[in-house]
């Protein structure tokens, strides 16, 4: 779910484990079947928070169908103790192990409902990280935790019976010490504090998965968009941000109803966490304090996570049959956002979900699109999120944008508060577009991996007075049905035309006028472009790629090389190496360095090596004077700038090297830095910090031609 949050959910890109629970509707939607049915099931569930002793007392009072003459089987965490189970006032036996709390009421008991009570209580401590070195699990495996900090229960943390019918309501009301104030999915009935206790009541009216639960010393603010209320839930620290995030959740509010229709809930809250945390719950979002913080998450993870109230939260995920929704709402957030600021930011957006993928996706790890049910790690999170978000960009180019948009707000109003597949997806698609959809489909969900494009004897000739490039575009085994764009460039603009591909190869022909351009400029091909604006889900070649972050780690095999003189490098190389995720990866001393260590293995130089020889891969943009290093068009001194590139390998083509340099003293907050800025090749930082980021410019590929001309003779560049 966050951009950057995936660096803490993404931070390097927030997260998000996505629990799918659904609050009451209060808009104007278009009514469908389950919104016109009334919940069959109903909690009404008091639960007291002990903080000091990480522990929680509950009794839910549900009211259900009668099963007749049927056991009754509740999920409820391993890790509570039943005091009591009674259906209609009468104690039943009863058995709670494995995670399922059975129960045996007498045959035929109740009418047309029954009454269940069930107390209980239990303890939740998993620790919970403070200041994690690696995010590349976003949930860090902590499901329940309750402490004086804070409390975090995740609905898969089972703190309450959870059941699993078609239809159910909760009222939940929270005791928990003074000042700690309790937040979950709906809406609030209120909030008060009286015997030293602070009560918090909250009406869930259309629940379809289990709810959450925060709780901590919140200070609450409110606003009105319309009839939603949307509320900070802040700890005190953080109040001077509360105004800010309150106008940027009003304004994606505004931009999602254009877009699919009225928002799904009567609320959308920002809870701050205590630990770091990019979770998007219905009708809410879970910021850890960190997260909350940066400048750049009110622009950008904050509407990830609101978009998922329609995408995730409002229309539901069929998980079993594949994760669609953080695809879907990467690309309606994160990918959008770019392309509304220009053209060109969206590219470069595109081109880094190919180098993403790229970087990360290897024949081991990768796996179909349909297979993607959540983010665990980064090869999980670039076919989830990353490919996801091009195959839907490519699904909008397949239809166009006005049945693209209109399938959507279809979907939305189709399936409001209903679970849906990639199989609905592709219906309502197919009704709009007016066509079979199968193929695409098929090939982009079906099948792992992604297209590999060659450009081949490309010939420019004259003709009719004008200029006619041709060529043959080829793909490698297995082959896939695209709209391949090409490109003639000429001083006076360029020329395009879409070359359909259905098997291995198609040949092109692009007729380029001979008159000038407006203000004279010659119109004679300078260059063909495959797939200039990075439309197609392709697999890169390595020119196009320049080493990023993400190239280490993708890694398979890394050397930390630190030098004799400074042992104490080894420290921190051993720190980088968990931050980036590297499992297969070693520290030496650069003496003891061997050919084929540097032949075989990327590197990552711990100060700048002796060997001058070692650097050799460092590219023109940058360069190392003394004790002063330049990139781009900045020179930062090493003395009291932190300093991290990735380059091409000084003797392997296809690894990498990098270099990482930092004064004496601390530097553990920057190396846990660096892993949040995956696609960038260069990192400066100062006070801990960032000054400068950039990516290395790439200017050839296989897919570009460049034309010499001489003398009306053409022939290709050598």
């Amino acid at each position: 779910m966050l951009n950057p949050l995936h660096c803490v959910r993404r931070m390097a890109m927030v997260i998000m484990v996505l629990t799918l629970g659904l609050a009451a509707l209060s808009c104007d939607a278009k009514k469908t079947a389950s919104e016109n049915t009334p919940p069959t099931i109903r909690h009404d569930l008091r639960v007291r928070i002990f903080p000091s002793e990480h522990r929680l007392s509950g009794a839910d009072t549900i009211t259900l169908p009668s099963p007749g003459d049927r056991n009754l089987t509740f999920y409820l965490s391993e890790r509570i103790r039943v005091a009591g189970v009674q259906v209609n006032g009468r104690a039943v036996k009863y058995r709670h192990r494995s995670g399922r709390l059975e129960l045996f009421p007498p045959p035929g008991e109740g009418g047309g409902e029954i009454t269940v009570a069930v107390r209980y209580d239990g303890v939740f401590d998993d620790p919970a990280p403070v200041m994690p070195v690696n995010t590349d699990n976003p949930g860090y495996g902590v499901t329940g935790t309750i402490s004086e900090t804070g409390v975090f229960l995740l609905g898969g943390a089972a703190w309450y019976p959870v059941d699993d019918g078609p239809g159910t309501a909760i009222r939940l009301e929270v005791e928990a010490p003074e000042g700690m104030v309790a937040v979950t999915a709906g809406r609030s009935a209120g909030i008060r504090t009286e015997n030293g206790l602070t009560l918090s009541t909250w009406e869930i009216g259309r629940v379809t998965e289990p709810i959450a639960l925060s709780a901590g010393p919140y200070e609450v603010r409110e606003a009105a968009v319309g009839k939603i209320t949307v509320a900070t839930y802040f700890f005190p620290g953080s109040r001077h941000l509360s105004a800010d995030y309150l106008s940027a959740v009003e304004r994606f509010i505004r931009l999602y109803e254009d877009l699919f229709g009225p928002y799904p809930f009567e609320k959308f809250a920002v809870v701050e966490n205590f630990f770091p945390t990019g979770y998007g719950f219905p009708s809410y979002t879970l910021l850890g304090t960190q997260v909350l913080h940066l400048p750049f998450i009110k622009e950008t993870s904050l509407g990830h996570e609101i978009a998922h109230c329609w995408w995730g939260n409002g229309v539901g995920v069929d998980a079993s049959l594949g994760n669609w929704s953080e695809g879907l709402t990467s690309y309606v957030s994160d990918y959008l956002y770019q392309e509304r600021i220009s053209a060109e930011d969206g590219r470069a957006y595109r081109r880094q979900l190919l180098r993403n993928y790229a970087d990360i996706i290897r024949p081991e790890n990768d796996f179909p699109l349909g297979a993607f049910t959540g983010r665990t790690d980064p090869p999980t999170k670039v076919v989830g999120y990353d490919k996801g978000a091009m195959v839907f960009h490519m699904l909008r180019r397949e239809v166009g944008d006005d049945a693209f948009w209109n399938a959507l707000r279809t979907l939305y109003r189709t399936y409001l508060f209903q679970t849906v597949s990639w199989a609905e997806i592709r219906t309502v698609f197919e009704e709009v577009h007016g066509r079979s959809l199968e193929p695409f489909f098929h090939q982009w969900l079906d099948r792992p991996g992604a297209a590999v494009l060659s450009l081949e004897g490309v010939t420019l000739a004259e003709e009719n007075g004008g200029r006619l490039v041709t060529g043959t575009l080829r793909q490698a085994a297995p082959w896939y049905r695209v709209r391949v764009p090409v490109a003639v460039l000429t001083p006076a603009g360029e020329t395009r035309v879409m070359v359909d591909m259905d098997g291995e190869k198609a040949a092109f022909a692009v007729e380029v006028p001979a008159g000038s351009g407006a203000r004279g400029e010659d119109g004679t091909p300078e260059a063909v472009m495959v797939d200039p604006d990075a439309d197609i889900l392709r697999r890169l070649y390595p020119e196009e790629i320049p080493p990023s972050v993400n190239s280490l780690r993708g890694s398979d095999a890394v050397t930390a090389v630190v030098s004799e003189r400074r042992p104490e490098e080894a420290a921190r190389a051993r720190l980088l190496i968990a931050a980036l995720g590297l499992e297969n990866a070693d520290v030496v001393a650069e003496g003891r360095l061997t050919p084929e260590a540097v032949r075989n293995r990327d590197l990552i130089f711990m100060g700048i090596p002796r060997d001058p020889g070692l650097l050799r891969g460092v590219p023109g943009a940058a360069a190392i004077e003394g004790k002063t290093i330049v990139l781009g068009p900045e020179a930062f001194s090493l003395e009291n700038h932190a300093v991290f590139m990735v380059f091409p390998h000084p003797v392997s083509e296809g690894r990498v090297a990098a270099l990482f340099s930092a004064p004496d003293g601390p530097a553990e907050a920057v190396l846990r830095k660096i892993p949040h800025y995956g696609k960038y090749s260069y990192l400066a930082f100062k006070d801990e910090k960032n000054r400068q980021k950039g990516i290395w410019p790439v200017t050839e590929s296989p897919l570009i031609h460049r034309f010499q001309i001489e003398t009306r003779s053409y022939r290709r560049q050598p």
